[in-house]
């Protein structure tokens, strides 16, 4: 094998190359054995004759095969040539007889009459033993064991004639002489046709006991009346019987429920008694609906009469609304009722309110037994208090309590909820949806007002000091606190209860009502306490502390030390007593707020006493400012003394703002040394800035006065106008413009806030 083609230059070149490859070839040895050689060539000759005469056969079958096309395709020609010539005959043979088809139509109407005639004749035969026959199939009914789809076949035939009888009366009255003859065979029919459809439609008097024991044969009973309609269908007459079917369906639910609910008297015996219903309204859809077909919607129909049934007893009670106030249970009884069945009706498929005028009539009295339980829930939480009041929160039993290091709570609200969750099993199961989220509301909206105005009353109540032999008002504080507390505490029980009553639908919505009507009223109460409290620690500071602060005694004595002092010894007490470390915070944060406030008002106090102004400021009297006894002889003389003294203080900077100072000092590192957890950094923070922006105000350049006004509304809130008019007293370097135009600007600052 050569393993290269060679590129030759011309053709002269190629022709040489492949001379030499034929010589090489045919010196091959294997070419020069001459018996191989013809061995090949003889083969080679003999396919070839084979090959030749394959093909001369093929060509001989396609010839073959043409001419016997040729042949097919001239008999065509032929038979076509013959039909023309046959339809052409046909053609002629048609025009010739064209007359006698025009007689054949009155032929076959001829032939029509004489067949109609013959049945006519046959019924005629028919109808004069319809006696005998009527009589034979009386015969098979009466022997109860008869085929009565069969009986019923030749009973529709003889209302068929009958009927037609009858119209053939009413449309030609001059045949009614003869006809009447034959209309009086039928006299008996009409008869033997009630007995029948009334045996016929015992059966729907039980519908649903027959469903169970006797399917085949309601289905029977139906598939009769499905002929019988047809039949009249046919004669385009009112289908009468699926109707009195259902109107009988009917009348044995009502007959059922006279006899079952014969003995009761009352809504509660009624619903009790009305038990059954939801019985059979399972079985109807399990059995009965399997019977029916679908077009008379079986299931709808009984149920829509069974609810009837039960309206029909129940609200003629709902009118009397006597005798709904006096029995609420019924009520509850009636809603539990109906959402059980409702309940029902949802298992089987049914998915809409059935007793909506149950329901409606329900709903209107629930206003009137709203109040009646929210009357409940405010005498028992008064009752509860006041027995609470009278043996819980006596000297002895407090004393007793913190002595031995129990907790400081009494007895209420521990009574209070487990009669609220008495409630809540009574009526949770039995209120549903919407009506349920309004009695969540209203008991939760009505415990909380009472309470809140129990607490109210309390607080008006408590005495601003100590008295012998009662116990102290700060305790009493504390211990309402505490029970507010646990108030809370139980009300998060009882909302976790109610969810378990409510749908996923419902629950956030009950958890909201708790959030803001409970939850949200236990917090005003308990914060209406710990201001009380802050009140009552303030008393005594503010009888014998705060009226002397800017005075010569508060330069010569620590006063802001002893108010500290006192407080501090309030807290220690408190801390220990109260429940909710949250709640002792907040009052920390309470009374220190209100000492930074009450320095401020005690300084505008003091300036409108010696200077009139701030002018339009009028004092919350939560000091008891006196400088001079006011049963002294000489008042007068000694009030303005006193004022003069502490002018000479107020209007000296350098003896003002170290004093000052040091209050501001001494405050901030009791909070920070001792309160800091309760108060908070943030708070902490504020208050420091309300004092240091009042000193800078007093001392700083008059170049800083801008800057520090930006601080005012958020620093003094509503005082802040005051202070900076009392501030501009106490310096001496500000004219009556320049006062004018910064008091503009902190006005517009207030604006902005607001």
């Amino acid at each position: 094998m050569y393993q290269c083609q060679k590129v030759f230059q011309n053709e002269e070149e190629a022709k040489a190359a492949a001379n030499l490859t034929i010589m090489e070839i045919l010196g091959n040895p294997s070419y020069q054995e001459d018996e191989k050689f013809d061995k090949l060539l003889n083969s080679f000759i003999e396919q070839q004759l084979e090959l030749e005469d394959k093909i001369q056969k093929m060509i001989k079958s396609q010839i073959d095969a043409l001419n016997k096309t040729k042949t097919f395709m001239d008999h065509c020609f032929n038979n076509v040539e013959k039909c023309e010539q046959q339809i052409e005959i046909l053609n002629q043979e048609f025009d010739n007889d064209a007359q006698f088809h025009k007689e054949l139509v009155n032929y076959e109407k001829i032939f029509f009459y004489r067949k109609n005639i013959g049945l006519m004749l046959d019924q005629m035969k028919y109808i004069f033993r319809v006696q005998e026959e009527i009589d034979k199939m009386n015969s098979t009914f009466q022997s109860g064991n008869c085929d009565y789809e069969n009986l019923h076949y030749k009973l529709i035939a003889l209302v068929d004639i009958r009927d037609n009888i009858i119209e053939a009366v009413n449309t030609s009255p001059q045949s009614k002489q003869d006809l009447s003859v034959i209309l009086n065979e039928f006299k008996c029919l009409s008869e033997f046709e009630n007995k029948f459809y009334d045996k016929i439609y015992e059966i729907f008097l039980t519908t649903v006991e027959a469903s169970i024991k006797k399917p085949q044969q309601l289905i029977k009973a139906l598939q009769i009346i499905e002929t019988a309609d047809k039949s009249r269908e046919l004669r385009k007459k009112e289908l009468i019987y699926k109707k009195r079917a259902i109107v009988t369906i009917q009348q044995g639910i009502d007959e059922k429920f006279n006899q079952k609910l014969k003995d009761a008297k009352d809504a509660v015996q009624i619903l009790e008694q009305s038990k059954f219903s939801s019985a059979d309204l399972i079985l109807a859809f399990d059995h009965t609906v399997k019977c029916f077909p679908k077009h008379y919607d079986i299931f709808k129909i009984i149920e829509d009469q069974y609810k009837v049934n039960v309206e029909k007893r129940i609200l003629p009670f709902l009118e009397d609304e006597q005798k709904v106030t006096e029995s609420f249970g019924t009520l509850i009884n009636l809603l539990s009722w109906v959402d059980s069945y409702e309940q029902l009706l949802s298992r089987v498929g049914e998915q809409s309110e059935s007793y909506v005028a149950l329901r409606c009539k329900v709903k209107s009295y629930m206003p009137i037994f709203q109040d009646h339980v929210n009357n409940l829930i405010i005498d028992y939480s008064e009752k509860a208090i006041r027995k609470d009041k009278s043996e819980q929160q006596t000297l002895e039993n407090i004393t007793k309590l913190i002595k031995t290091k129990q907790d400081l709570l009494t007895y209420f609200p521990e009574d209070i909820f487990h009669f609220i969750n008495q409630q809540l099993d009574i009526l949770g199961p039995n209120l549903k949806g919407e009506i349920f989220i309004e009695f969540i509301r209203s008991v939760c909206g009505t415990l909380s007002e009472v309470l809140k105005k129990e607490c109210r009353d309390f607080i008006n109540e408590l005495p601003s000091s100590e008295q012998e032999g009662e116990v102290s008002p700060i305790y009493l504080l504390v211990l309402q606190t505490n029970n507010y507390y646990k108030c809370m505490t139980y009300s998060n029980e009882t909302k976790e209860y109610c969810l378990k009553f409510c749908n996923q639908l419902i629950s956030e919505r009950v958890q909201q009502i708790f959030y803001q009507d409970l939850t949200g009223g236990f917090n005003e109460i308990i914060n209406l306490l710990l201001e009380k409290s802050c009140k009552l620690v303030f008393n005594e500071i503010n009888d014998q502390i705060i009226p002397f602060l800017f005075s010569p005694k508060w330069q010569n004595e620590n006063l802001i030390d002893q108010a500290l002092f006192t407080i501090k010894d309030y807290l220690k007490d408190i801390q220990l007593l109260m429940l909710n470390q949250i709640h002792f915070n907040k009052l920390v944060k309470l009374i220190f707020k209100q000492l930074i406030t009450t320095y401020e008002e005690q300084l505008l106090f003091t300036v409108q006493f010696i200077a009139g102004i701030p002018k339009g400021y009028f004092p919350k009297l939560l000091t008891n400012l006196s400088f001079v006894n006011e049963q002294d002889k000489d008042k007068k003389k000694k009030e303005k003394d006193k004022k003069a003294a502490i002018q000479m203080i107020l209007s000296n900077k350098e003896l003002v703002v170290p004093q000052m100072q040091r209050d501001k000092e001494v405050i901030m590192n009791s909070i920070e040394q001792d309160y800091i957890t309760q108060v908070g950094k943030t708070s902490a923070q504020q208050f420091d800035k309300i004092l240091t922006t009042l000193i800078k105000s007093i001392n700083n350049p008059k170049s800083e006065i801008d800057g520090l006004l930006q601080l005012y509304p958020q620093s003094f809130e509503s005082y802040a106008v005051y202070i900076l008019e009392v501030v501009f007293w106490m310096r001496e370097d500000c004219d009556s413009k320049y006062k004018q135009q910064k008091m503009e600007i902190l006005n517009n600052l207030i604006n902005k806030k607001q």
